[in-house]
């Protein structure tokens, strides 16, 4: 026997689909990190490679990490006031809704 016996018409195949599926309209705290993340790699490297001394490449990573921290602080306060905001508009639509 050199096939498998198997019905081929039984077997389907995974199409990866299922993989790729993402539910939307999350809190943003995943872009936050991965925007993070990836600005802090890319800022170490870009500084790293560049000529300079000791010091100075501190001082600009120093800098650079920061401001990175000062844009990260904002964009969750920023995502923290949205929920709360949503917050109580859904808890208003909630009471509107619910007999005395």
């Amino acid at each position: 026997m050199a096939k498998d016996d198997r019905d081929d018409e039984d077997f389907e195949e995974p199409t990866g689909e299922e993989e790729l599926a993402e539910p939307r309209g999350g809190s943003g705290l995943g872009f936050l990190v991965g925007f993070v993340v990836g600005a802090l790699v890319g800022a170490g490297t870009a500084l790293l490679l560049a000529p300079a001394q000791g010091a100075v490449t501190r001082r600009r990573i120093g800098r650079g990490l920061r401001r990175m921290r000062d844009q990260a602080s904002e964009r969750v306060g920023d995502i923290r006031d949205d929920a709360e905001r949503e917050f109580r508009r859904a808890r208003r639509r909630i009471k509107r809704h619910l007999p005395d």
